[in-house]
């Protein structure tokens, strides 16, 4: 079973954009990376993700009345920036015994291979489908060797010196004998991504609404268990503004969602926001309304390194991913026909997040 494709393709009802990369074993591409490349690879992920399920709490300001309710469906569509296509591929550094006659302490240098690999643009998960071909730069291991050098304090007149001599095309040969290309992951080519989630909202006293979202529980052979629960509270404040028929309804929303995969992938999410709406209009009414909100976004990934022909192999790596979701600023309306309500809004943030809903209401 394509893993984490299929996960996205079953719980989150990802767009054909996703449909048509199918094919692409994503945790078999994550098995070949070492954590920091990981991160990289997926880091784009945790911020889509998190834009995605913090999109569509609300269509209006105005809470329910009590026992007032709406049932809704909302998808998102998020768009990847060009910067979420693409991460420098972590290549570390690595120890070469110097020569003796250089009195360097312990007669070992640590040379920082991004000098020897110096071109490490590589697709992340959204990025491009073809896998990259990282080449060892021709004069890379001199160079690399040059600049552990003078970190280990030579001057570049003593170094001029070496040079000239054997020592320095022995040193230059061990970190060349391991300069091998570097083929990394390929992507899924996705500057959109969309994801599309269930909700239901409840009135309850003191103009406070309370807001649900739920999988019912599913279960895989290869996957395990996945779940998926949101919770949101909805507080009207513009009861509080001493002004008698104050014109525009005005809120405070916080809400928090947890989306698990096994023991392969938990995600947390969270979203504060203040939200204003005006509604014109009785039975067939027409609603702008505009938010400003903060939201945060993390994923816990746990995996072993498969296939990658390292010493890595059957290492269990464990990381989390901070999503780089932050201030939010969401602008839209909504359109009631009777018991019927038609919506759409454009968040912007860190991705932005284009949002279409539609559901049953009885206020």
């Amino acid at each position: 079973m394509k893993k984490i494709v299929t996960i996205l393709l079953v719980i989150t009802l990802m767009l054909p954009t996703i449909m048509q990369a199918a094919d692409l074993n994503f945790e078999e591409q994550l098995r070949q990376l070492a954590s920091k490349n990981a991160e990289g690879y997926v880091g784009p992920f945790a911020t889509a993700f998190g834009t995605s399920l913090n999109s569509g709490f609300f269509h209006t300001a105005k809470p329910h009345h009590v026992l007032g309710f709406d049932i809704s469906v909302k998808a998102a569509a998020v768009s990847i920036p060009d910067e979420g296509m693409i991460y420098d591929f972590y290549v570390g550094s690595a120890t070469v015994s110097a020569d003796p006659s250089w009195m360097i302490p312990n007669n070992e240098l640590t040379v920082d291979l991004e000098l020897l690999y110096p071109e490490r643009e590589s697709p992340t998960l959204f990025g491009d489908t073809e896998a990259n071909l990282i080449q060892p730069a021709p004069t890379g291991a001199a160079d690399a060797l040059e600049a552990a050098l003078l970190g280990a304090g030579k001057t570049q007149a003593e170094i001029d010196m070496l040079k000239l001599t054997p020592a320095w095309s022995n040193a230059v040969g061990q970190i060349q004998s391991g300069a091998v290309p570097l083929t990394t992951p390929s992507g899924l080519d996705l500057p959109t991504v969309g994801f599309a989630m269930a909700q239901a909202s409840l009135g309850i006293p003191f103009g406070t609404e309370i807001l649900l979202r739920y999988m019912p529980e599913l279960e895989f052979e290869e996957v395990g268990k996945i779940t998926f629960m949101g919770f949101g509270i909805k507080h009207n404040l513009d009861q509080y503004i001493p002004i008698p028929l104050f014109p525009v309804d005005i809120s405070a929303q916080f809400a928090m969602q947890q989306f698990k995969v096994g023991d392969f992938l938990e995600s947390n999410h969270t979203m504060w926001n203040l939200q204003a709406s005006k509604k014109f209009g009785f039975g067939v009414s027409f609603t702008p309304y505009i938010g400003l909100g903060m939201e945060t976004s993390s994923i816990d990934i746990n995996y072993l390194v498969e296939g990658s022909g390292t010493i890595l192999d059957g290492e269990e790596v464990t990381f989390e991913l901070e999503g780089d979701n932050g201030f939010r600023t969401t602008v839209g309306f909504n359109l009631t026909l009777l018991l019927i309500t038609l919506n759409a809004d454009y968040s912007m943030g860190e991705y932005d997040a284009f949002t279409i809903g539609a559901g049953f209401t009885f206020r």
